[in-house]
C-alpha cells in the first residue's frame, strides 16, 4: 500500500448549506465530512461498495466535533481527512475544516466500526485498515472526551418526535449519522437555536434506526458559566430503546458583528 497521506479538497458554502442566519449547519458539516472521507476510502480500496462485496459495511460509533469558527455561506474552504488509528475494534478518523489562509475552523474525529452485514456484529479490523491507519506519521487530533459515563441514561422531559424518511436513510439502509445530528438540534426550541453557537457536540451512536421508525429526541439544558451544555438521547416509540446519547456545548451570541466572524 502506498504511503497514506491527508486527503483535501476545496469546498464553496453554498446558500443551501446554511441556515437562515447564513452559517453551516452542523448536519452538513457532518455530510461535508462524510463526502471528504468516501473519496479517500475509494482511494484506499476500503470503500462501502468495496466492503459490501465482501459482507462488510462501515458503521460509525462515535462523533466528537470542536467548532471555532462556524464557516459562512459564499465561504470557501479547505476540508481535510486522514486515517488516524486503530483502538480496540475501532478505526479511527479524523477531519479538520479551514480557511484558505490556513485558520482552522472546525476539528473532529470519529471512530469507526466494521460490521458483518449478514450477522450486524463488529468485526476485527483487516490488516489493510490497520496498516493505513498506523504506517504513517500525521498526528492524530487530541479531543478530550466530552460525554460523561453518568449523563447517558439521565431522565429527561423535554422532547420532539420525528419520523425515519427516505431521506435520512444512507448507503446501509438505516438513518445517516447526519440525520441524528440535525434531530438533536432540531429538537431544541426556536429561539434558543436562535440566540446560540455551537462550539463543541460529541455523539455516541448505540443503535441503528430503520425506515418509518418513529423516535424521540430528549434533551435536558444547564446552564454552566458563560456555556449553555446539553445531553441528548434519541430513542425509539417506546422511550426504551437507546439509539444514540450526544453532549453539545453552547454559547450566546454576543452581538450581530460576532456572526460574521
Amino acid at each position: 500500500m502506498k504511503p497514506v497521506a491527508k486527503y483535501t479538497e476545496q469546498i464553496k458554502i453554498y446558500n443551501h448549506y446554511t441556515n437562515y442566519k447564513g452559517r453551516l449547519f452542523i448536519k452538513t458539516l457532518c455530510d461535508l465530512f462524510n463526502d471528504v472521507a468516501e473519496v479517500q476510502t475509494e482511494m484506499l480500496g476500503v470503500d462501502v461498495d468495496t466492503l459490501n462485496k465482501q459482507g462488510q459495511t462501515w458503521m460509525l460509533h462515535r462523533l466528537h466535533i470542536q467548532v471555532f469558527k462556524m464557516p459562512h455561506k459564499e465561504e470557501e474552504v479547505v476540508v481535510e481527512t486522514w486515517p488516524s488509528g486503530v483502538e480496540r475494534l475501532f478505526a479511527l478518523r479524523d477531519y479538520r475544516m479551514m480557511r484558505r489562509d490556513g485558520e482552522v475552523l472546525v476539528n473532529a474525529t470519529s471512530e469507526w466500526m466494521l460490521i458483518d452485514l449478514k450477522r450486524r456484529r463488529p468485526l476485527r479490523q483487516t490488516d489493510k485498515v490497520v496498516a493505513m491507519s498506523t504506517s504513517h506519521q500525521i498526528e492524530k487530533l487530541s479531543m478530550a472526551p466530552l460525554l460523561q459515563e453518568s449523563e447517558r441514561m439521565l431522565k429527561m422531559k423535554e422532547e420532539r418526535q420525528f419520523t425515519a424518511t427516505f431521506d435520512n436513510i444512507d448507503f446501509n439502509g438505516h438513518v445517516t449519522q447526519a440525520s441524528y445530528m440535525r434531530w438533536l438540534t432540531n429538537s431544541l426550541p426556536f429561539d434558543f437555536l436562535k440566540n446560540h453557537i455551537l462550539t463543541e457536540v460529541e455523539v455516541v451512536y448505540e443503535h441503528e434506526i430503520m425506515p418509518d421508525s418513529t423516535i424521540r429526541s430528549f434533551y435536558e439544558m444547564k446552564q454552566e458559566g458563560e456555556e449553555v451544555k446539553i445531553i441528548h438521547q434519541v430513542k425509539d416509540e417506546s422511550g426504551e430503546k437507546l439509539h444514540c446519547v450526544a453532549k453539545s456545548v453552547w454559547r450566546e451570541h454576543v452581538d450581530a458583528k460576532a456572526m460574521t466572524e
